[in-house]
């Protein structure tokens, strides 16, 4: 396993969608990859980046960037954008903490953040990816009226993603504690990811909020 993870790590750096913000040429290769004048969404914590897969294929003419710190997540999302032509997505690796280095402001026109790590201890809430310090980051970033979609099926995590998005004054487009007993098709049938599949088929509750600032 170790060494089939060694092996992704070295193979998706040769990926032409694939780009790291460690990379000193980062922004000239970004740059000429895509349409920068086109607003992008992103999905944070991508991992196989299922999100922003899916919807390349649906929006053809749209921005799709998958960001996550391990690059051996992202080697079967990117390998599978490649085998399908699908020129309007790409993945960069890198810690959402450094998301301003590689947007600018005002460029984002909509965020995924699906089941992201719930970070349990409390000292480690800072580094929750819907923690004050991210909503601050996402606010410069995102257009006006651009929609945040978060996911979680810890009832913590979801708990206090709803206080934070409250005290940060945002407006809640829609909310729930178990989206799959919303008769909200709009919500519903959007993407499912194979862990969002696998949590539905146990019983699991899905928290999700989308939100505006």
């Amino acid at each position: 396993m170790a060494r089939t993870k060694l092996k992704r790590i070295v193979a998706v750096k040769d990926l032409k969608n694939v780009f790291s913000i460690n990379d000193p040429d980062f922004r000239k290769s970004f740059d000429e990859y895509f349409d920068t004048s086109k607003y992008f969404t992103i999905e944070i914590g991508c991992g196989n980046g299922e999100y922003c897969v899916e919807l390349a294929g649906r929006y053809p003419v749209r921005n799709f960037i998958g960001i996550d710190v391990k690059a051996s997540r992202i080697y079967h999302g990117a390998l599978h954008a490649i085998k399908n032509k699908l020129h309007n997505v790409a993945f960069v690796i890198s810690r959402a903490e450094k998301l301003c280095e590689i947007f600018p402001q005002k460029s984002l026109d909509e965020i995924y953040i699906p089941f992201p790590d719930p970070h349990i201890r409390r000292a480690n809430h800072n580094r929750r990816l819907i923690s004050p310090d991210f909503l601050k980051i996402y606010s410069q970033l995102i257009v006006d009226n651009g929609r945040i979609h978060f996911k979680t099926d810890n009832k913590e995590l979801y708990e206090y993603a709803s206080r934070t998005i409250s005290e940060f004054r945002c407006k809640i487009v829609f909310m729930t504690s178990d989206l799959y007993k919303e008769s909200s098709e709009e919500f519903t049938t959007n993407i499912k990811t194979s862990f969002e599949s696998h949590y539905v088929k146990q019983g699991r509750e899905i928290g999700y909020i989308c939100f505006q600032f």
